[in-house]
């Protein structure tokens, strides 16, 4: 199969899109503000509220083929890694209040040149939700789709309550069908277990010699089995949480990572990152497995330290991975500005680790 070339000429940034970035953090920044204002404490300005906080250990196996062995795939190996469960919203709501699903995956001991924005570090971050592609294709069309997050901030959550179970029951009438319906996702996502999903960068970001978005998928028969299993959402104010909690107590979870390449700017394109790119011309490829051992998902120590101390971001990358794509490049400065304003909000100094034993137990 021949996959794509990376070439600095294959992104493509519209004309005054730095605005459209100065546009989109200001936005953000404001949802940060405006919960920091309502819980007296600041909180990411999407996926505020995580589930699960868990270490595991990322393996490159030794067999991979050239296109494969790229970046941090180049050198079978493992590397501890770190990862945050999450939901969508910028406000903390009730798990009933169903949304899209998110995984930070914060690879540490990491060799090799990173990107200009994360220098000095030995870390890898892959920012992921449960899709194979963006719900908007590129910079602008974000701009009114964080805009429209920020008017909701102040409705009662009786009213996004409703919301979420209109939308969620439309949503499942049209994949009855055979249907997806993208923007219905971000209202009613259905009660499902998070450890079933299978998430993905769903924009672009370099591979080395090549171009990929990288998945990670359930590979243990475990997390397969809890692939749209029903999760009942509909008590208490946190059952994704003690859902994750219960299977981490006793359960080896494995997830297999993965890479699509592309395969020419067309048929998978780089700067709209609304269109998923078909498997058939671009399948996924196993280039590692994330293994994660029973344990406490969600002491108060380590949820600390992931929620108040740790950043996720795509621009935290060996150049060999560095991001491609306007959706991609309009969150190195909404990203940096929110961890700078949590940080200085919540008087927590931000963390890269360097080794595994800085992550509390």
């Amino acid at each position: 199969m021949s996959y794509l070339p990376y070439s600095p000429s294959l992104e493509k940034p519209a004309p005054n899109e730095s605005e459209t970035f100065e546009e989109i953090s200001r936005t953000m920044q404001h949802i940060t503000r405006t919960m920091a204002g309502h819980y007296r404490h600041a909180y990411r300005p999407v996926h505020a509220k995580s589930h699960a906080v868990v270490i595991g250990t990322l393996e490159v196996p030794s067999n991979l083929a050239p296109p494969l062995a790229q970046g941090l795939f180049a050198k079978p190996g493992s590397h501890p890694v770190l990862l945050r469960f999450s939901t969508n919203p910028g406000d903390l709501l009730a798990d009933s209040v169903s949304s899209p699903r998110g995984l930070g995956v914060k690879v540490l001991n990491v060799d090799g040149e990173m990107l200009a924005t994360h220098t000095g570090n030995t870390t890898q971050d892959f920012v992921c939700i449960n899709a194979k592609a963006f719900g908007v294709p590129d910079p602008a069309a974000f701009v009114q789709q964080i805009k429209l997050l920020d008017k909701t901030l102040e409705l009662p959550e009786t009213v996004k309550q409703a919301v979420s179970t209109i939308a969620r029951g439309v949503n499942v009438g049209l994949r009855a069908i055979g249907v997806h319906a993208g923007a219905l996702d971000n209202l009613g996502h259905p009660f499902t277990h998070p450890l079933g999903e299978t998430f993905s960068t769903v924009a672009a970001v370099r591979y080395g010699e090549y171009v990929a978005k990288i998945s990670f998928a359930p590979l243990s028969e475990n997390l397969k089995g809890l692939t749209n299993k029903h999760v009942d959402a509909g008590h208490g104010f946190n059952p994704l949480e003690e859902a994750l909690r219960e299977f981490f107590k006793t359960n080896t979870g494995v997830w297999q990572v993965r890479a699509q390449l592309a395969t020419d700017p067309e048929t998978t394109p780089i700067e709209d990152a609304s269109k998923e790119w078909p498997e058939d011309k671009a399948p996924w490829q196993s280039v590692a497995t994330i293994t994660v051992l029973p344990q406490e998902s969600y002491s108060d120590a380590r949820q600390i330290f992931f929620d108040e101390q740790l950043s996720f971001t795509p621009w935290h990358a060996l150049a060999a991975h560095q991001p491609l794509g306007g959706i991609m490049r309009s969150r190195r400065l909404a990203y940096e500005e929110a961890q700078k304003f949590r940080a200085a909000r919540n008087l927590r100094e931000h963390v890269e680790p360097k080794a595994i034993e800085e992550v509390p137990a």
